[in-house]
């Protein structure tokens, strides 16, 4: 049934706008799901666009994102684990947009972690296109051979071969990382490598969001 107030109720009296349900003015409940979507460790403390994401699916009140942005200002742990972002001297040149998914990405390893399973570092490889993220348990000590047969194994099967890597590590690592990847395949294709100091920034940020979430 429809009431005057633009809302559309169920028998059950549950309130729906827009298909979401529809929290009345009620603070601890309010909190209470804020909570819910914020501080468990599997969610692990997303960013106020994020958070609204995952509430937005379920949820709408009036002063929604106004809530979410106090909520998440008022939390002591990201505070004391919060990173300054300042801009480094220097001027740089935006990356190139990427034609499509997966064919530019750049390679990064986290490390030294605690050791688990005898693990001790995380592989990150980005897609530049779609900003996703893939991780993979690994060694400090991996080779660029062993990050190549990563790839390979869990990369390539799923998205297919790189157009163009840019590293923040420098072309050397680019050139070996292809080097070995191409062996691991089997092939002689080419494939361009390209040296962009930009990439640091954005790799850093990705690479600070998994060191927080672990």
């Amino acid at each position: 049934m429809e009431k005057n107030d633009g809302l559309a109720w169920e028998e059950n009296e549950v309130a729906y706008m827009d298909g979401r349900v529809y929290v009345p003015n009620n603070r601890e409940l309010r909190e209470e799901i804020l909570r819910e979507h914020y501080d468990p460790v599997d969610i692990g403390h997303p960013g106020q666009h994020r958070m609204m994401e995952l509430l937005k699916r379920t949820y709408w009140w009036p002063g929604l994102k106004e809530d979410v942005k106090k909520y998440i200002q008022g939390c002591f742990k990201c505070q004391q684990n919060k990173v300054q972002h300042q801009k480094k001297a220097g001027e740089l040149h935006p990356l190139e947009i990427p034609q499509g998914p997966w064919q530019e990405i750049s390679i990064d390893i986290i490390r030294p972690l605690p050791k688990s399973n005898g693990m001790d570092a995380i592989v990150v490889i980005v897609d530049w296109f779609t900003k996703m993220i893939r991780l993979k348990a690994t060694t400090m000590n991996v080779s660029s051979e062993g990050i190549a047969k990563i790839y390979r194994d869990d990369i390539w099967k799923l998205h297919g071969v790189p157009r163009k890597i840019p590293s923040d590590r420098g072309p050397q690592f680019a050139s070996k990382f292809m080097e070995e990847f191409t062996k691991a395949l089997g092939t002689k294709r080419q494939l361009l490598t390209a040296y962009h100091p930009q990439t640091d920034g954005q790799m850093e940020r990705i690479n600070q969001e998994i060191e927080t979430f672990l």
